[in-house]
C-alpha cells in the first residue's frame, strides 16, 4: 500500500511538471518582439537604427548636402518651400539643393524617407547654431518636425562650418548677399565668431 501511494504522488508530480512546462512553452511562443518590445532585441534594433541615421548624416555630408541644407533659408524667414518655422518641412521631407540652387530636392529627403517613413520609423531633423552673445549657449531651428520623440528615440549629430562669405541656397535669395552682410537679420544664425568662421552648426537627427 505504502509503494503504491508513493508511486501515486511521483506519477502526480511528473504529470504537474509537464503542465507547467507546457503553459511556460505556450507563453513564450506567444510573445511577439517587435522594435518597442524590451529586451536584448530592442537593443539591437535600436543600434541599428543608430548605424543608420548616422550614416544617413554622413552621406548627406559627404555630397554637400547638409551643407545646403543649413543655408536653405529664405532671407524674409524660414527654410525654403517648408510649412513654418515651427514645424519646418512638417510631414514632408527636407528639400535640399544640391549642385545649383535652381534644384528642388535632393537625394537626402529621399533617403530619410525611404530608411525611415516607409518602414514605420517618424523622425524630426534639427539645426543647432551658436548664439553670438555666447558661443557656448545655443538655439534651434527645427527643419523637420512631426512630434516628441518617444523613449525608445535615436539621435545622430553632426557638424557644419558656416563661413562669413558663403550665401543662402535658397532660390529666391541665392548668390545674394553673404552670411556676414545678411547677419541675424535675414538668416537664422547669427555671426559668432570674429574669424572667417560664421558659426558651426550642428544637424540632428532623432528617429523613433
Amino acid at each position: 500500500m505504502v509503494d503504491d501511494r508513493g508511486q501515486a504522488y511521483t506519477l502526480e508530480g511528473f504529470v504537474g511538471a509537464l503542465v507547467v512546462l507546457t503553459a511556460l512553452l505556450f507563453v513564450f511562443q506567444s510573445i511577439v518582439l517587435t522594435p518597442t518590445t524590451a529586451g536584448t532585441v530592442d537593443q539591437d534594433v535600436k543600434a541599428q537604427l543608430r548605424v543608420q541615421a548616422n550614416d544617413a548624416l554622413r552621406t548627406a555630408d559627404t555630397d554637400g548636402a547638409l551643407r545646403n541644407l543649413t543655408r536653405y533659408w529664405n532671407a524674409s524667414g524660414g527654410f525654403a518651400y517648408a510649412n513654418g518655422t515651427n514645424v519646418g518641412y512638417g510631414t514632408r521631407p527636407p528639400c535640399v539643393p544640391t549642385v545649383s540652387p535652381d534644384e528642388t530636392c535632393d537625394s537626402f529627403g529621399d533617403t530619410l524617407h525611404d530608411v525611415f517613413t516607409e518602414r514605420g520609423y517618424t523622425y524630426n531633423l534639427y539645426v543647432t547654431y551658436q548664439l553670438a552673445s555666447d558661443p557656448t549657449e545655443t538655439a534651434t531651428e527645427r527643419v523637420v518636425y512631426r512630434g516628441v520623440p518617444s523613449a525608445n528615440a535615436v539621435t545622430a549629430t553632426r557638424d557644419v562650418v558656416l563661413y562669413d562669405d558663403q550665401r543662402l541656397t535658397a532660390p529666391e535669395d541665392a548668390g545674394n548677399a553673404t552670411l556676414e552682410a545678411l547677419g541675424s537679420g535675414g538668416f537664422y544664425a547669427p555671426d559668432a565668431s570674429d574669424g572667417v568662421v560664421y558659426n558651426v552648426v550642428e544637424v540632428r537627427l532623432v528617429v523613433w
